[in-house]
């Protein structure tokens, strides 16, 4: 039997926050089913029908930018994305918990910003009725409302990770 004092249950907004982040995952592996199923038909129709098909590729392209933006929440909850690390490991062990703070808020407010610019002009597209340029026109707000969700829902998880920091860090300190 463990000693080590047991973190509490997440809170309800926690849980929340993490199953909107696994749905966007979810969607985003839809979208990549989607590109298979998008350019298997493209390559039976043009390859043994001889009939290529008009969509294909501007459906790939939108299910590559559902797939992308939807899954960005997830990477970043692993911090499966690119970082820097130059100081990891180099700086005293405050400084380095202070410096990790800022650069999640730094990157919290750049996502919740370019976010927000996203969520005006998929509210832009929506209420003007604007189509995307395509042989197949549909409309343009499908295709920058999982933009405007990756930004601000990793901006989101980048917050949660800044809180959980600092509940470890208090915790830590009992």
């Amino acid at each position: 039997m463990t000693t080590e004092p047991q973190a509490p249950p997440p809170s309800r907004a926690w849980r929340l926050l993490d199953l909107v982040v696994g749905l966007g995952a979810w969607a985003g592996a839809l979208c990549v089913t989607g590109i298979l199923v998008s350019y298997s038909i493209e390559v039976f129709m043009r390859y043994l029908l001889n009939a290529p098909t008009s969509w294909a590729s501007d459906f790939v392209k939108y299910f590559l930018c559902g797939a992308v933006f939807l899954a960005m929440p997830q990477l970043t909850r692993e911090g499966a994305h690119v970082s820097v690390t130059v100081f990891k490991g180099k700086l005293p062990a405050r400084s380095e918990a202070l410096a990790a703070r800022l650069g999640l808020l730094i990157s919290a407010a750049v996502c919740l910003l370019v976010g927000w610019l996203a969520l005006e002009q998929t509210i832009y597209n929506f209420s003007r009725g604007i189509d995307t340029m395509s042989l197949i026109a549909i409309p343009k707000w499908i295709v920058a409302a999982p933009i405007t969700f990756g930004f601000v829902v990793s901006g989101l998880v980048l917050l949660a990770q800044v809180l959980r920091l600092d509940a470890a860090s208090t915790e830590a300190a009992r």
